[in-house]
């Protein structure tokens, strides 16, 4: 009776050590990643949350390479209601109109450098001289543009009532002008031909918005390359800057499916 007292005794202790034994084989196991686990544990590598997913870019990619030169000889001209032309070395309405241009190219994909300098002050009269010479440093340095853009706005005197303003999906936009020197011009007929395409192109998608092309017995930087050509967009007395900005993203369309 005394042996079977002692075996009592012991077998509780014996089977604590087996379970422990077993527990700590289990644990060390999984911890080792021996352990078989279920399909439903298998989750496989870490999901990202839909919602932190990177959205593809919209609207076009850009292209960094500059393909248009935008600058203005004449910085300082404005649109009505404002005095023609700015004071001092402050930049006039048209530039603006030029930023536009710029602004609305890059969103279609087009990367375009704006000039702002102010080419006509201190004297008018040197404006395209001055121009040329950053036309021509930016030319040298840029090769790869393929389009030279001179901004201005016209100064019109006794025309009728909404002479250059036209009317696209209902908003009042300025008519444009395409406008080519040919004194001591070698390229002139270059010149010509991508202004009458720029004219055709821009009269083909918005019809009445072109004003036509034409020659003007003058000196200006359509000799540095041969898609150099000055752009009136819209006139002083006849119309306002928002219509001439509006008129610049319409150019812009018709500008990148030149280039295209």
């Amino acid at each position: 009776m005394a042996r079977m007292r002692r075996t009592e005794r012991n077998g509780p202790g014996l089977l604590f050590i087996l379970v422990t034994l077993v527990v700590v084989a289990v644990v060390g196991a999984r911890f080792l990643g021996f352990y078989p686990q279920s399909g439903e544990d298998d989750l496989g590598p870490p999901q990202q949350d839909a919602a932190h997913e990177e959205a593809p870019p919209e609207g076009p990619v850009v292209d960094p390479t500059p393909k248009v030169l935008v600058f203005h000889s004449h910085a300082s001209e404005n649109y009505h209601p404002n005095e023609s032309h700015t004071t001092g070395q402050i930049p006039g309405d048209v530039v603006a109109v030029g930023k536009a241009l710029v602004d609305k190219l890059s969103a279609l994909g087009i990367t375009a450098l704006h000039d702002t300098t102010i080419h006509d002050k201190p004297r008018y009269s040197e404006a395209f001289i001055n121009s040329d010479r950053m036309v021509e440093a930016v030319l040298k340095e840029h090769p790869e543009i393929q389009i030279v853009l001179d901004i201005h706005r016209d100064g019109l005197q006794d025309k009728p009532e909404n002479y250059t303003r036209a009317e696209v999906q209902g908003m009042p936009v300025a008519k444009i002008l395409f406008v080519v020197g040919d004194k001591d011009n070698t390229k002139v007929e270059e010149n010509l031909q991508f202004a009458q395409s720029m004219s055709d192109a821009l009269e083909a998608k918005y019809p009445g918005v072109s004003r036509g092309v034409r020659v003007f017995k003058s000196d200006y930087s359509g000799e540095l390359h041969p898609n150099s050509v000055m752009v009136l967009v819209g006139d002083w007395r006849g119309n306002t800057l928002e219509e001439a900005i509006r008129s610049a993203e319409l150019l812009a369309e018709v500008i990148v499916s030149l280039i295209k």
